[in-house]
């Protein structure tokens, strides 16, 4: 019997010596230390930072029964009853920093496209005119590559340096090709996927270190040469840092090298070594170790983009939504840094200010594309100013220096129950580029976009910042709709922001049986197209002086509805417009495959062409032997190639346009 029970008992022993390695394991994988934060404890413990799939699974929802059995509220808004509140609230604008006329210049007066959406402003604005308004019906193709590597979508809008466009591929190769003749002169290969997802940027160089180009993948930054595209073995570990996830083009500023990831963080590398010099966490009161992710934020990521004032030396930079998207349950009060601009001064590293849009945001509502910087001309002098856009259809307009905006802001109560005390902005100026909300009036019956009652509305909630819930179909806008990641093209001259929209019905509701799943469904007529009256897609021009929609067109077209002597209704679209100062801008990214030159005055058509497959990012446009071309890349696929698997193809096309010879 004692020999039994000696068996048992080293049975148990071993049991709890496996357990204590699982957990000790598991503890040791989740921990995180970084003594490169300047706002943020250098030790943290995160669960999901567990590499070991069993061990990260079993620590994880060891936390969700704790966190089920500690808060039970469906999304923890904090709110603060208050019954005197009135329906709108306004915050005045602020125009303290006015500059004099002489005392400021244009950033994109120089042409040169040395970085995804152009330059450190991310303008992607043009000043080339020869080919403009009145010619731009002569347009042909001068020549197309096929990478010959995969097919799919391609994010990064390419850059020209040295007479060669720099662009990813869809195989996941990063290439250099003649400007003129679209020859390939290198390839090269990273260590993951998704290289330069969303923007790689040239460097000239200095005594230092030699030229290069700078781009991230999944794991790590590199720099290439940009003439073979080999490594540049004097930076990092032979050309590479490893890095947290980023998908945004890395910025340059004086000897610093900069990216934006999934930290969420801001890092900031020496240019010539890739040796780290600090991070900002981009996270609020994290001055202590947290245990799990009941007290981090989960999402507010910075994928959208980051842009420099480069003298003043100060970054910008928009971020993400909290997660899960819908459910608000376990990220309780403001969520504050996400949904937001935010400015951080390198001398410093401080942050000026921030800008939240939309607290404890449960729509999937994020400022998803990058900053743009610029100058406004205002009723009191020029104001240096950044635009935030967001997929609410809002656009705000701040002061570079203090955050404040320079116009009026207006803010609505909310109308859902969770939601009914807080404030959201719904802006008189600028013009909303789409409203967020939805309302019965917009809601249609059939294909002649007759507007009824319809049944489709029956037992649905639907309304100013309603709050999604198990206990009812919220109808709404998608968090596809507003101003998708592609962003907008400045004019700063002019002061007019041209930029593309969706708006795409859907419908939503969370599970109430397992935490922070839901289902969202597509609101749709019997013939599969958007139960909303039209456009669904949209190209549109600014004035940021007066804040009022100079124009708005639909983006892309049906053919079988124009066949029918319907009017374009516009399609979703995910393309990025390119303004120039040849009267003209072009956008792609609609349903249709088509790229097509607008007017910017009027936004008439002016000239399209059917490609082989849809684009999907803005096109770039450069000079080569006095000759202006136009760079499209037609890769299809990505996420719309999912949601629209009859309509969008995949490929590896890459054409440049130039004006006929004559």
């Amino acid at each position: 019997m004692k020999i039994l029970n000696n068996k048992y008992q080293r049975i148990f022993n071993l049991i709890i010596i496996f357990i204590l390695i699982f957990f000790v394991v598991g503890l040791i994988q989740a921990t995180d230390y970084d003594p490169k934060y300047v706002n943020r404890q250098s030790l943290q413990v995160d669960f999901n930072n567990i590499r070991t799939p069993l061990i990260k699974r079993t620590f994880l929802k060891i936390e969700k029964i704790y966190n089920l059995i500690l808060y039970k509220n469906t999304n923890n808004f904090l709110l603060e009853t208050n019954n005197l509140l009135t329906k709108y609230k306004y915050v005045p604008l602020s125009l303290e920093n006015i500059i004099k006329q002489d005392d400021f210049k244009f950033e994109n007066s120089n042409e040169k496209w040395f970085r995804s959406n152009k330059n450190n402003f991310s303008q992607r604005f043009s000043n080339l005119q020869k080919i403009n308004s009145t010619n731009v019906n002569e347009l042909e193709i001068a020549w197309t590559y096929k990478s010959n590597d995969g097919v799919g979508q391609i994010q990064s809008n390419p850059i020209i340096v040295k007479d060669k466009i720099i662009t990813p591929t869809p195989g996941h190769n990063i290439v250099a090709l003649d400007s003129k003749t679209g020859e390939e002169i290198w390839k090269f290969k990273s260590k993951s996927s998704y290289p330069a997802q969303r923007g790689l940027v040239y460097w000239e160089g200095n005594k230092i270190s030699a030229p290069g180009i700078f781009f991230s993948d999944n794991i790590g930054l590199y720099k290439v040469n940009v003439e073979d595209g080999k490594l540049d073995l004097n930076f990092g570990k032979g050309g590479f840092v490893k890095t947290k996830l980023s998908k945004t083009a890395p910025l340059i500023v004086d000897e610093n090298l900069i990216i934006s990831t999934f930290a969420p963080s801001l890092d900031i590398y020496d240019v010539n070594t890739g040796k780290i010099k600090w991070k900002f966490f981009l996270r609020e009161n994290q001055q202590k170790i947290y245990i799990n992710s009941l007290d981090k934020l989960s999402g507010c990521n910075p994928w959208g983009g980051i842009s420099a004032d480069t003298e003043r030396k100060i970054i910008y930079i928009t971020t993400g939504n909290a997660q899960p998207d819908y459910f608000g349950l376990r990220r309780p009060g403001k969520n504050k840094y996400c949904n937001s601009i935010l400015a951080i001064d390198l001398n410093t590293k401080k942050k000026i200010f921030d800008f939240q849009e939309i607290e404890h945001d449960v729509w999937n509502r994020d400022m998803a594309s990058p900053p743009i910087l610029g100058n406004i001309k205002t009723s009191e002098g020029i104001i240096d100013v950044v635009i935030a856009m967001s997929k609410t259809g809002n656009i705000f307009v701040l002061d570079r220096i203090n955050g404040n905006s320079i116009f009026d802001l207006r803010l609505r109560l909310g109308e859902g129950k969770l939601t009914k005390n807080r404030y959201f902005f719904d802006l008189e100026k600028p013009e909303p580029i789409e409203k967020f909300e939805l309302l019965s009036s917009d809601i249609v019956d059939d294909i002649k976009f007759t507007k009824k009652t319809p049944k489709k509305i029956n037992n649905k909630k639907f309304g100013f910042y309603i709050e999604p819930s198990s206990e009812y179909d919220l109808l709404t806008w998608t968090g596809y709709g507003g101003i998708p990641w592609t962003g907008g093209s400045f004019d700063d001259e002019n002061d007019i922001l041209f930029v593309n929209s969706n708006k795409i019905p859907g419908i939503i509701r969370l599970n109430n049986k397992e935490e922070g799943k839901y289902k969202l469904e597509h609101l749709l007529l019997e013939e599969g197209y958007p139960a909303t009256s039209p456009p669904w897609g949209s190209l549109n021009a600014i004035d940021l002086r007066s804040g009022k929609i100079k124009w708005k067109v639909p983006l892309g077209e049906y053919s079988e509805l124009t066949k029918k002597n319907i009017p374009f209704t516009g399609t979703e679209n995910y393309g990025g417009a390119l303004a120039t100062k040849g009267n003209i801008v072009f956008a792609s990214g609609a349903l249709d495959k088509k790229i097509r030159a607008f007017s910017s005055d009027s936004g008439k058509i002016l000239w399209e062409y059917l490609l082989p497959h849809q684009s999907f990012v803005a096109p770039s446009t450069y000079i080569r032997d006095n000759e202006q071309y136009l760079i499209v890349i037609s890769t299809g696929g990505g996420v719309l190639k999912e949601k629209y698997p009859k309509l969008v193809t995949a490929g590896d096309y890459f054409i440049a346009f130039k004006l006929k010879n004559k």
